[in-house]
């Protein structure tokens, strides 16, 4: 995460006002750039640089100075109704912004009074208020006649995510209001009842991207979780797993840019990847295990993180602005460095790392993922060799719950408190330490086997495969050699 915050700061271009310039689209990564930086700011407690948020301010005032209050800059793109409303969101999270307050409802009922009867956007009357030209993009070929199926997650589906955290930043009932119809909407054009991705969304000839699905689907989710809505959860519970493995990413974590028709395939024909959307897969897995109870999603949140998000990282300090970076990328195991993407994943990966460890109301402390950190409450380190190891050193006597991953063996399974051996009490795939062992500056030491298995991921149009070999939930070796798994250059 500190690398791809310092990316993000190398990005701003001191020759073209400190933007995040030669990315995707200045607009749109300007908002990505302030979603990722304040959530990386408020999980690490490492501040933005006074001077690269100031120049970002201006910025930001600059691209949103229209009648709508979007972020613009040369053309009017729908894909910004997310970014726009998650920065605005995450100004009055981290900041306290009034400003941030009323430009958000600003957007907001313009974006209600622009919802036709049948639940597509008015996107030139829109894009008039906004007071710049459509774009010419994908997004504009998915509109349909009145009546008929369209696909709008590249515009109303993605933004319901950030309209429903602005309205629990600031309880603004339009945002409620227009969290609630969007929802509907896309429950109905979106989702399958058989948990299966919509054939209509996976048509050649329809033009759609992976990383708006499944921002559409988190959206729905988070509606679920915010209005009691079991429809909505059980919904997005069911296409988690009925329906996106296999279809929308693999094992590994390989996602495809494109969804439906191929618009950027690779040399061999397969749609280029993109590690937004994995992030975005992690994030479904850690909200539905931990706020739904389907913590046997938690081993997803870790696998692909270990075997996708981390290896794939470009490690350059040569280069600031590929240094830390994930983006879109030809080869299937490949990299890419693309600021949109990359703050993407920073926002997923701020969101894991405020969970890894969590607190009960009671105070009980439950470790939830095997990665490092060291927070007030308590430390965690993970070492693997032969076998894995983690050590949870609480900084108070409190119960303790250590989860353990389903893919290790029952029997290989060890508890310790230095060179005691503790017994084991399972609670589901949590190990109970009660609090006479928890206590504070005590070191307690999980032990567990990494099992090998062999996968095999075949690409969808070209059929090339790929034969993983696997240690515990990383990726030790594939057949072909691909570069993410070779020594990180």
């Amino acid at each position: 995460m500190d690398k791809a915050a310092k990316c993000c700061l190398a990005w701003q271009n001191p020759n073209q006002q400190f933007l995040p310039a030669g990315g995707y689209e200045v607009a749109h990564d300007t908002g990505r750039w302030w979603d990722a930086m304040l959530r990386y700011e408020a999980s690490t407690g490492i501040l933005i640089p006074k001077q690269a948020e100031d120049a970002m301010m201006q910025n930001l005032v600059m691209l949103t100075d229209n009648p709508a209050a979007l972020l613009t800059s040369k053309l009017f793109n729908p894909h910004n109704l997310r970014e726009t409303m998650l920065t605005y969101t995450a100004l009055v999270n981290y900041r306290k912004s009034v400003w941030a307050r009323v430009q958000g409802h600003k957007l907001i009922e313009i974006f209600i009074s622009l919802i036709d009867t049948d639940g597509q956007l008015n996107y030139e009357k829109f894009a008039e208020l906004a007071g710049k030209p459509l774009t010419k993009d994908s997004l504009m070929q998915q509109m349909s006649p009145h009546g008929q199926w369209f696909n709008s997650t590249g515009s109303t589906g993605r933004a319901i995510e950030a309209i429903i955290l602005f309205y629990q930043a600031t309880g603004d009932d339009s945002a409620l209001k227009l969290s609630k119809r969007l929802s509907e909407i896309h429950l109905q054009n979106d989702i399958n009842v058989n948990g299966k991705v919509r054939s209509e969304l996976l048509d050649p000839k329809s033009i759609g991207h992976n990383h708006s699905y499944f921002g559409t689907l988190r959206g729905l989710l988070l509606y679920g979780f915010a209005n009691g809505g079991e429809k909505y959860i059980e919904a997005i519970a069911n296409t988690y797993r009925k329906g996106i493995w296999g279809t929308s990413i693999s094992y590994s974590g390989w996602t495809p840019h494109d969804q439906g028709k191929i618009r950027f395939p690779d040399k061999e024909g397969d749609p280029v990847g993109e590690h937004a959307s994995c992030g975005d897969v992690v994030q479904l897995a850690l909200w539905l295990a931990l706020r739904d109870g389907q913590t046997d999603l938690l081993d997803d949140v870790e696998r692909l993180i270990r075997a996708r998000l981390l290896p794939s990282q470009i490690d350059n300090p040569s280069d600031p602005r590929r240094d830390g970076a994930w983006g879109v990328y030809n080869h299937p195991f490949g990299r890419g460095a693309i600021l949109d993407v990359f703050a993407a994943v920073l926002h997923s990966l701020t969101d894991v790392y405020q969970h890894i460890v969590t607190t009960a109301p009671d105070g009980n402390l439950s470790v939830n993922l095997h990665f490092d950190i060291d927070t007030s409450v308590v430390t965690v380190l993970s070492k693997r060799a032969e076998n894995a190891r983690l050590f949870v050193t609480p900084k108070q006597s409190v119960p303790l719950r250590i989860r353990v991953p389903a893919w290790a063996s029952r029997e290989s399974v060890r508890l310790y408190l230095g060179n005691k051996a503790l017994p084991l009490h399972w609670d589901g795939p949590y190990l109970v330490v009660r609090k006479k062992h928890a206590t504070a500056g005590k070191t307690i030491i999980l032990q567990h086997d990494l099992p090998k298995m062999e996968t095999v991921e075949e690409m969808p149009v070209s059929h090339r495969k790929f034969y993983l070999s696997w240690r515990g939930d990383e990726v030790i070796a594939c057949e072909p050699k691909v570069e993410i798994y070779k020594a990180n250059s």
